[in-house]
């Protein structure tokens, strides 16, 4: 039996709650965001007997932020992408299936973030739904967001080309599913350039301050320039933004900071 009593999860819960009806309540976002398929609503929160009934139907338990959100803001309807189905003890709706049995196995692919050299050099394909995840909507293009439910990334959220082709894709900002939530909704009442969905599946979340520490703190050459043209999501470029940009010395980015600062131009 779980104990709801998690303060830093409720009041985080509470936060995205209170995001969403700021966004829904706001008539220029009527027709945005893939609103024609959840109109900014929520379904009914979840009772904790039909979360259990589910885990043990499944033999799985469910990552705890994923529980919070259930129970605490909704169980369905709005969300990052097109909708979330709504929970159920018998069943969700998953990708190109009606029920999806392998929730309780493990993705050897999804058991640890690679590059997409590494993956495509071990991999090259997967499944439209690895083992271990639960579809959670629509993003953009050919993506679908799920959430781990089993093995070393267990509660993380990843992004799943239903083709198969391409490698997994990792948001950035988000190691736990209400995280990933909050980051959409914070970025969208910002006035972030987020849209197409395919922006914010790949954007780092965050204003100019969070934007320069996260480039600062990165190893990774692709994570880095993604952290770059993530400045372009701004509606303007402020002074410490341009004098950071034009600071950047490494050679393997000036061609970036060049389409950036030519983007604001």
């Amino acid at each position: 039996m779980y104990e709801l009593n998690d303060s830093l999860l409720l009041a985080q819960c509470a936060r995205i709650k209170k995001m969403i009806e700021e966004v829904a309540k706001n008539p220029e976002n009527k027709e945005k965001h893939y609103a024609k398929y959840h109109h900014w609503q929520l379904s009914p929160p979840i009772q904790l007997a039909e979360i259990e009934k589910f885990e043990k139907k499944n033999n799985i338990e469910l990552p705890i932020e994923y529980v919070y959100y259930l129970t605490q803001v909704g169980g369905g309807g709005v969300c990052p992408g097109t909708g979330f189905s709504d929970f159920t003890s018998e069943g969700m709706y998953y990708s190109n299936y009606k029920y999806y049995d392998g929730l309780n196995r493990v993705s050897k692919q999804l058991s640890r973030v690679m590059s997409e050299k590494e993956w495509e050099q071990e991999f090259g394909e997967h499944e439209c739904q690895e083992d271990g995840t639960i579809n959670l909507c629509g993003m953009d293009l050919t993506y679908d967001a799920y959430l781990i439910v089993t093995g070393p990334l267990r509660g993380r959220v990843v992004y799943l080309d239903y083709d198969g082709e391409s490698a997994p894709m990792w948001p950035k900002g988000a190691h736990d599913f209400l995280t990933w939530c909050e980051n959409f909704y914070a970025e969208w009442l910002a006035g972030y350039d987020i849209c197409p969905l395919w922006n914010f599946m790949w954007q780092q979340p965050g204003n100019v301050d969070e934007l320069i520490c996260a480039f600062n703190n990165q190893k990774d050459k692709k994570y880095r320039q993604e952290v770059l043209y993530s400045f372009r999501k701004f509606s303007s470029l402020s002074e410490k933004a341009s004098a950071f940009l034009e600071s950047i010395s490494y050679p393997e980015f000036q061609d970036t900071v060049v389409e950036i600062l030519g983007y604001f131009k």
